[in-house]
This record gives C-alpha cells, sequence and structure tokens, in this order.
C-alpha cells in the first residue's frame, strides 16, 4: 500500500484502491474506487473532481440496486440496512472483524 502526503494532485485520473491519501489537495481529478483493496483519505480536499466507481465497486453498486428495485419489499430493507451500516463509525483498517478463537 502506498502512501501519499501532503500531495497536490490536478488533473487526471488517481485511482485509490491500495492507497492512503493525506493531506492531499486533487484539482479537477477523476477518482476512480474499484474496490480491489484498502484505501486511506485523511484531511484530503477535492476540489471540482469527479468521482467514478470502477470494476468490483460498479458491480457492487449494480447488485445493491438490483436487490433495491427486483426483489420486493425484502430487497429494499436489505439495502436501507447496508446503508445504515455504512454510516456506523468506521472500524480501524486492517483489523479483523468478529475474529472468533
Amino acid at each position: 500500500m502506498s502512501e501519499f502526503k501532503d500531495c497536490t494532485f490536478n488533473g487526471g485520473n488517481v485511482r485509490l484502491d491500495n492507497n492512503t491519501y493525506i493531506n492531499c489537495k486533487f484539482t479537477g481529478c477523476i477518482i476512480e474506487f474499484g474496490a480491489e483493496g484498502p484505501i486511506g483519505l485523511d484531511g484530503c480536499n477535492f476540489d471540482k473532481c469527479e468521482w467514478v466507481l470502477v470494476g468490483y465497486a460498479k458491480n457492487t453498486l449494480g447488485f445493491l440496486s438490483s436487490m433495491y428495485h427486483g426483489m420486493g419489499e425484502f430487497g429494499q430493507q436489505m439495502v436501507e440496512a447496508t446503508f445504515q451500516n455504512i454510516k456506523q463509525p468506521q472500524i480501524a483498517p486492517n483489523k479483523p472483524i468478529n475474529q472468533d478463537k
């Protein structure tokens, strides 16, 4: 995982996957997320950037949309519950979730 600290990005595509950005500034960039690895964003500024989901992330969004629109009330409840979980405080990166011994 690469770390970028106090960097400025002007234009072009920036892939978030497998990178950490600390106090970076992004201007006029295309910000891509593909869900291919962890990311870190801390204290960054985004100005006139376009956000794009690609690959696995795009497929996941399509799956959630299909659930919401094609599985009736159950699918809608599942998607709403997923969004509620997203709103909860974040678990520290690379920390195991519910690891039983």
